[in-house]
């Protein structure tokens, strides 16, 4: 998630959003055609320069409700990607339908109670929209589940290089995602194999690993063969970690009974 952002009713907003985006969005000038394409500029600006404005997102696609002919593809796919960046956070779903019913995927978006990772979504529809927008439904879906090797080994299929497309446009896609899953583990765990988490953070060596964790997990270390916050620092960092609004701390908790499932069926089945 992008730091110079703050949280107002339990949304991320840039600290200095433009000036222009803030006029369309404080006024019923939202509601006028003719700002789509200032919007749909700021989605570009966002992919390019890793900010993420969650509320401009959602008006131009509410204006796209209302105005059908003025929807572009690669600016509803980007939104669409942008918001997976922000996982733990519920933006995705909130996106995804203000979409067209045609083009909502049949997977369940929300954690499911069983830990076995559906299928890849069948390519089926003539229509190119249709089938991105199920391919990041499915990466959602694996994000929830807490099915994180299997999320990059689909992002990096060489079956499917559609995945890999869809989110070439957001600059910073895999550390922001990386970001996401470290929030996550810190959450809801104090310790976890190293193993799982090169496959998890999809690490290539463990040092990288070593350096992600000294830069972004304060309180953590690497010993051995896995990672594990310091007694000391845990009450220190835990109030930190939650999030400050109702919805946001229920989201986490239900995670982390994913997450810790997950990773007790790996060490099982080891």
């Amino acid at each position: 998630m992008d730091h110079s952002s703050k949280l107002i009713d339990g949304y991320q907003i840039p600290i200095q959003r433009p000036p222009e985006i803030e006029e369309i969005l404080s006024t019923l000038s939202r509601f006028n055609p003719e700002t789509g394409p200032v919007l749909q500029d700021y989605v570009g600006t966002q992919c390019s320069t890793e900010t993420y404005d969650i509320m401009a997102n959602l008006a131009l696609l509410k204006l796209y409700q209302f105005n059908p002919d003025l929807m572009r593809e690669e600016t509803v796919l980007n939104i669409l990607a942008k918001s997976l960046t922000v996982f733990p956070e519920p933006d995705f779903t909130l996106c995804l339908y203000l979409l067209p019913p045609n083009l909502l995927s049949t997977y369940n978006s929300t954690a499911s109670d069983s830990s076995i990772v559906p299928a890849a979504p069948v390519v089926t529809s003539d229509d190119s929209l249709t089938n991105s927008v199920h391919r990041l439904t499915y990466l959602n879906s694996l994000l929830e589940m807490a099915a994180f090797s299997t999320f990059w080994s689909t992002l990096a299929s060489p079956v499917d290089e559609e995945y890999a497309e869809i989110v070439a446009d957001v600059s910073g896609f895999d550390d922001a995602i990386r970001a996401g899953i470290t929030r996550a583990i810190t959450l809801s765990m104090r310790s976890i194999k190293t193993e799982t988490a090169l496959s998890w953070l999809n690490f290539k060596t463990k040092e990288a690993l070593e350096k992600w964790v000294a830069e972004k997990m304060p309180g953590w270390t690497v010993e051995g063969d896995a990672i594990s916050l310091k007694s000391e620092a845990e009450d220190a960092l835990a109030p930190s970690a939650v999030s400050s609004s109702s919805s946001g701390k229920l989201r986490f908790e239900q995670l982390s009974r994913v997450i810790k499932r997950v990773y007790e069926n790996q060490l099982i089945h080891h």
